[in-house]
Formats: structure tokens, sequence, C-alpha cells
């Protein structure tokens, strides 16, 4: 480590400067940090220039206080708000600030105060003050206002009791006491109160009662203090007299019981059970669905009646939970709505409940519109790489590369009336590098032809199709097929055969899992070059990759996401993903054979097992956002004549949604040096391994908008870490392998790469502009590789060979949609 610290620490000091300061800049709102400028004021009049609000408040947590602070921030009146508009950070304007009233200031505290007791906090204190700042030279007299909160003691629940006198209704409540929203000793506040009626509602819609409203429930309170008044008629003065009782106690608490409104209409306390369904498949607004004109088909459950048979009887099985003869459940009416909208085949469907008169019986109308059969798309893909290693089209490549595609595709949306999804599509590509020509005496690096067929079908098929335990919010099937032809001039044409069939399938909302029963993924490298054999030769750790190879096998990937219910702006997704070659189709290879002598699978067929994982955790706030991300991910070829995954089975590093300080596929492998730059523009340069190690952390901020709103100019500040590495060692002699992952040399080969983007947000995609400086290389053994690039004008937009170098060795930009992760 000598010599190694005072690199590493200028670096993170520098980090922690710049991330302080902007810390600093995006506290303006409150703290007026940087120069804050007034425009059209009135002069010599007191005007409003600031509002400071002081917070104290015993026992609460840094989140609660926080979430207090942003309530009583929302509490000023419209005219006690001071709009500030930041421009870089340190230059803020007030334009047209509001004159100074005083009754404006005591209807914000009052605000405040009804903001508090809406949280549980009955007896707050509220004190205000105005200081005056008078700048002579501009003629004005600056308010500022400090508001001096205490917020007291804040009152918890002692019981919540249910008091119902229906037996069934009170049997359900007491079965579900443990999912209330007012538990004991927790704090009372408006919001739980309204969720715990609303749960009691949908409970008690779940279980027939059909006509249940909230109306039908009251708050009420303590023996000696007067029954509380309906929900719907707000009783918080309520629960304030309640309060009272208790200002005396340490630990103020308040006894909260739920009762039955006293009703005329008895049957909405009554049980309702489903009579008859109809499914209308091909609905046309105006519908009857007894209209006797249209054509029917009655099945056990329900009865479909339509104009023209375009649907298969079998497409609304699994579709419908409102069955007849069962008890209505109001989760039931929205599955069968949310279960119908996934098929795809029609647009918002819709369910008429109908009472049948003098009975507690309801008959099921399920309207749905079919949407238009076929959609034909068509697009343009544009990209641009400077100073790549790599291609979008093809595996290898470098210098600068402009790739141009034309996609067209085909959706029938119902296939066979079976509401099967069949898409066919054409995509054309090639690409270009503009920095040298080939042997060939043209600059195209590569072209390529793709047909890809797709069938989704709106279940499970077989071997699946034996599983029909219910609850599932998605169901699907699906068999994918693409057949590729790639150019890649100058090294090798590649032919690329792939099949799948699996299943899709999620039980609960945000938790989806994929399963690829069966893949078959065939990849021919043919026509190679001596100049491509002579770099395979030159690089081992290329060799065992770069060859024409066979997948069959089976993958399993699972993909969550999560909102905290207290914490709404943090967001966390996780991805994981397991896959094997050869474990269940090996049996096909020639016994006692090498895949020198034996059968075609003998000579092809891969056999590996490879896992992964990606995290990523988001702190949303109005204006900015911290992102986090970690990937972690290996493969593990199984024979020993197999020293590496397929390239097309590798992990790369690098680009638009990886080590941005690095091109695509330009990073690694292990502490592999860099192919030199005299020779990097003519070289092949692809890297990819079979571990991956990554983390991310990225600060987003909003700059300014622009053009009336129309877009928002926004920026990050980002560091990434991570390297790739063969699993195995690659050098034919067995001698030392820096490509090779050890955990000795782990902080050694660890990439890290800093920068800033740019990103411009047009609500519906965003373009981004990333920047990335290396400020360690896993290629460089001197101080473990870290490094702080000497950066100047030239060295970034420069000619010449030396600034091109510069570039070449330490810096990338890159282009991409939407934010890398």
């Amino acid at each position: 480590m000598k010599g190694i610290f005072p690199q590493q620490l200028f670096i993170i000091l520098s980090a922690g400067i710049i991330l302080f300061t902007l810390s600093g800049c995006f506290a303006t709102k409150t703290s007026y940090s940087g120069i804050t400028t007034v425009r059209k004021y009135q002069k010599n009049v007191p005007f409003l220039f600031k509002n400071n609000i002081h917070l104290e408040a015993s026992g609460a947590t840094k989140d609660e206080i926080a979430l207090i602070q942003s309530k009583l921030n929302t509490q000023l009146d419209d005219s006690a708000k001071v709009k500030i508009k930041d421009v870089f950070f340190i230059l803020h304007y007030i334009t047209a600030p509001p004159v100074f009233d005083s009754m404006a200031v005591v209807q914000s505290a009052a605000n405040m105060q009804t903001s508090l007791g809406n949280i549980g906090y009955y007896h707050p204190s509220i004190q205000y003050s105005f200081d005056t700042v008078i700048k002579e030279s501009s003629q004005q007299k600056r308010v500022i206002v400090n508001y001096d909160v205490n917020t007291g003691k804040r009152t918890l629940i002692d019981t919540v009791a249910y008091l119902f006198d229906q037996p069934d209704l009170q049997r359900l409540a007491d079965s579900t006491k443990g999912a209330t929203w007012l538990p004991e000793n927790s704090p009372i506040s408006k919001a739980a109160v309204f969720e715990e009626n609303n749960r009691l509602t949908n409970l008690f819609r779940n279980h027939g009662y059909y006509k249940f409203t909230p109306d039908e429930l009251r708050v009420t309170g303590d023996t000696s203090i007067a029954a509380l008044t309906t929900i719907s008629e707000d009783p918080f003065e309520q629960l304030r007299l309640l309060a009272e009782a208790n200002e005396k106690r340490d630990k103020p608490t308040i006894r909260l019981g739920y009762q039955l409104n006293d009703t005329s209409e008895n049957n909405k306390l009554q049980k309702y059970y489903i009579n008859k369904v109809y499914i209308l498949p091909d609905y046309q607004p105006g519908d009857f669905y007894k209209d006797s004109s249209l054509q029917e088909q009655v099945l056990p459950n329900y009865t479909i009646r339509f104009h023209e048979k375009k649907f298969r009887s079998r497409v609304f099985k699994d579709k419908v939970s409102l069955l007849k003869g069962n008890t209505y459940r109001q989760d039931d009416y929205f599955k069968t709505i949310n279960d119908f909208s996934r098929v795809g085949v029609w647009e918002s469907p819709n369910i008429d409940i109908i009472e049948v008169p003098d009975t507690n019986l309801l008959d099921v109308v399920i309207k749905l519109i079919p949407v238009d059969r076929y959609n034909f798309e068509g697009n343009v893909e544009l990209s641009y790489s400077a100073n790549s290693n790599s291609s979008r089209l093809s595996p290898t490549s470098s210098g600068n590369l402009l790739g141009l595609s034309v996609n067209l595709s085909l959706l029938d949306k119902n296939l066979a009336k079976s509401a099967i999804q069949m898409t066919n599509s054409i995509k054309v590509g090639v690409e270009f590098n503009t920095s040298y020509r080939n042997s060939y005496g043209n600059f195209i690096s590569s072209n390529e032809i793709t047909y890809s067929n797709n069938l989704l079908f709106p279940g499970f098929i077989f071997p699946a199709n034996f599983y029909s335990r219910p609850g599932f919010k998605i169901k699907q099937s699906f068999i994918n097929t693409n057949i590729s032809l790639v150019n890649r001039i100058d090294f090798f044409n590649q032919q690329i055969f792939n099949t799948s069939y699996g299943f899709n399938w999620a039980k609960h909302d945000n938790h989806y899992w994929t399963l690829k029963l069966f893949n078959f993924d065939y990849r021919r490298i043919y026509n190679r070059s001596s100049r491509f054999d002579s770099t395979l030769i030159e690089n081992p750790f290329l060799r065992y990759s770069f060859n024409t190879a066979l997948i069959m096998g089976s993958s399993i990937s699972y993909k969550m996401v999560h909102v905290n219910p207290r914490h709404p702006n943090a967001v966390t997704n996780l991805k994981t993903n397991l896959e094997e070659s050869g474990l269940l189709w090996g049996f096909l290879k020639e016994g006692k054979r090498s895949n020198t002598n034996g059968n075609f699978f003998n000579h092809y067929l891969k056999e590996f097992i490879k896992a992964d994982v990606e995290y990523t955790y988001t702190i949303n706030h109005s204006k900015s956002a911290w992102a986090f991300r970690l990937f972690a991910g290996v493969g593990i070829p199984l024979t020993k004549s197999d020293t590496t995954l397929p390239f097309f089975k590798q992990y790369f590093g690098g680009g638009p949604n990886s080590m941005r300080g690095w091109p695509v596929r330009g990073i690694g492998i292990g502490g592999q040096k860099l192919t030199p730059f005299q020779s990097s523009s003519q070289s092949f340069n692809d890297r990819t391994g079979d571990i991956q190690l990554e983390g991310n952390i990225e600060y987003r901020f909003t700059v300014a908008p622009l053009f009336s709103n129309a877009l928002l100019f926004k920026m990050a500040l980002f560091t990434d870490i991570g390297n790739i590495w063969n699993f195995k060692n690659t050098m034919p002699s067995g001698q030392y392998d820096s490509a090779q992952f050890q955990f000795k040399n782990l902080y050694k080969q660890l990439a890290v790469s800093s920068g800033v983007g740019f990103r411009f947000d047009f609500n519906y995609f965003l373009l981004r502009f990333d920047v990335g400086f290396r400020f360690k290389r896993p290629d460089v053994l001197e101080n473990d590789g870290w490094q702080f690039p000497a950066i100047n004008f030239q060295h970034l937009f420069g000619s010449g060979e030396a600034n091109r170098k510069w570039r070449y060795e330490n810096f990338n930009a890159t282009i991409g949609l939407d934010y890398p992760f």
C-alpha cells in the first residue's frame, strides 16, 4: 500500500468536497447559500423574503422529524410562500415577492396546528416572529419569518375494540385484528383511522356484503365522552376532546371503538351471491346483454353472448373469478378485470353488477371491446460510439462506429381465435467504421439480417397446463425463435439459430418469474480470416470463447420491485437469474468420445452453469435522487475442454450502462493490458469474461426547466467500480494468467471511474450523455492502478495523436436512453 494512500485520499476528499458543495447548493430553498437576488419588488414596502421553521419534536426519530418538517413546509399559506428559482446552484432569484401580510402568517400557524393534530400531536406550541432586513441601496425591506414549533407529547392508542351487533361482521373483524392500522401503543393519526375504516369496508365487501360502504361505520371513544361522529364527517374534533381527557398524563392515550351506524336500508348489511355471469366478448356500445339478436354459448359457470365468434371459449378459462353460486367478493371483481386486461385483445374491460329484484342475488355482465387484431410497426435505429472496442451488430470492432438498422414487425393479437399473440419481425442493420477502411476498400464494419418469431399464449400450456391452482395474477407461455446472419468484415461470418420455450407467471404484485424450460442456441462461426485467427493466438483468453457453440439447457429468473409503504420515495429492484447448459442434455454426447472425434454434440454442446444477481436501490426526492446498484455474476465451464463460456454468454463491462469510463466491452479482462494505441484501430479488442463484479452510485439532480417546461435539464455525478474475469486459467502453458479471478488480486484489479452526466428529460424519454474518467486502471501496476488523470482542454477536445491517445487511455463518453439503472 506504500505510495497509494495519498492519491486515494486525494480522490476521496475531492469527491467529498464535491458532494458537500452540492448538498449545500440543494439546501438553498431554506439556507439560501450562494447569492440571492430579488427582482420586481415594491420599493420601501416590506416583502416576504424567507421562512424559517424551527422544529422541536421530543421522542421523534430522525425520519419522523424529517417527515414532520416536510408537512409543516406544505402548510404555509399561499401568501406566506416564497418562490425561488435556482440557476447553477449558487444563484437564486426571487421574482415579485409577496407583500408581507401578518394575517397570512397567522393562517400558516393555524394550518400547522391542524396538520400536527392529524398525526396525533394535539397540544403543539407554535410561536412566530418577524425580522426585517433593510437594504438602503436598493430600497428593499426584507421580512424573515421565524416559526418556532414544539409538537408536545404525541397521543398513543390504548385499545381498539370492534362493537358490531352483526355476529358475522364481528367475527370477521375480530379474526383480522392483527392487520389493523391502529395497533396498541402506536401514534394516533387521521390517515390511520381512515385506512382502518377502508380496511374493514373492503373486508366485509370481500365476504358478500356488496352494498357495504364506509358510511356504515363510526368511531366511538370513552363512555365518559360523547360518541364520535362518522368518519365521513371528520371525527378529529372529537378525537381531540378525547385526548384532552388524558392531557395531564405523561403519555396521553386514547381508546377507540368501531360501531355500525343505524341504517334504514337493511340490505346494506345483507350478504349477496352471484346469480348468473354473462360475457360479451365483442361488445359494442349500446348492446344489451339479454338482446335476442346475440348468439349464445352456455357453459357451466358463465354464458357467452356475441355478434361474431371471434374467440374460442377456452380463452375465457381461468379469467372469470366471479362464478355462479359464489359469495360476492370485491377482490374477485377486480381480479376478473385485471385478468382480461392482461390478455391484450380487449381495451378497458368493464363489469356491470346488476341486482336481481327482491333477492340477494347479483347478475354479472362482463363487457369486452376487442382491439384491432393486427398492429404493424417500423422504426429506424441510429447509434454512434467513439473510440469503442465493440459493435452493437457484432461482437468485435474498434474505432468510431456508426450503426444504422431498420426494424419491421407485424403483431397478430388473436392467432387461431385463441388470444395468442404472434409477432413476426425483421431487422436489417449495417455498421460503419469512420476511422479506417477495411481490406476491401470500404468502411463498412459489419452487416446483419435477423428474422424473429415470438408466440405468447395467455395461459400455461404443456406440460405446465396441469397446474391449475388459483391465485396467479399472470400466467403466460412463450415460444421464441430467432435466425440471424452476421457478416463481420475482415474477421468472420456468423449464423445464429435460437429457440426457447417456457413460462411467465406472477402470484403477487411486483414479483415476476420466468422459466425457460428449453433453450436451444446454436451459433456457427465460419469464413474466419487469418487476421482473426492470429489475434486469437496472440490473446489466449479469447481463444476458447470465439468458437462455434451449441447451448441446450434451462434457466429461471426472478424479478422483484418493492416500494416501501412508509417511505414511498424509496424503491428497491432485485433481479436474479440461474442458467445451465448440457446438464440435462449431455446424454446426447457419445460416451468416451472427445470434442474432436465424437458426434455433433461432442463437438459443440457446451456444459456450464451461470448465475447472477442485480440489486438497485433508489431514493427519490422532488428535485434529486440517489441511485445505488450492485451486480455479481459467475459462469462456470464444467468440462476440461471448455476453458471459458461461449462469448455470447460471457459478461462484459463498459458503455452507457456499466463502467462508463470505458467503452462497451473495453474493460478487463482482469489485469490484461489495453491494446497499444497505435494498433487499437485495427485490432480485435473484445473483452468478455466468466465473472463480473460491479457497484455503481449516482447522484441525480434537476438543474432547470427548458422551453417552457417542455423538457427538464438534469445532471448527475457518478462513480462506477468493477471489472470482469475468467473463471479458469486460459494460458495454454498453465502459467500465471492475469485474466483469471483470484481473491488476492481483487483489490488490484478493481477499476474505478467517476464522471458527470447531462440528461434531457422529454417526459416520454430521457436522452443521456455521460462522461467518465478512469481513476483506477486494472491494467496499470503502479500504485495498484490509482491515478489522477492530468486533464486539460487539449486532452478533451484537441486533435493530434497525443491527445487521442490520452482519451483512449483515460476517458470515455457515451450516449444512452433512459437512466443507466
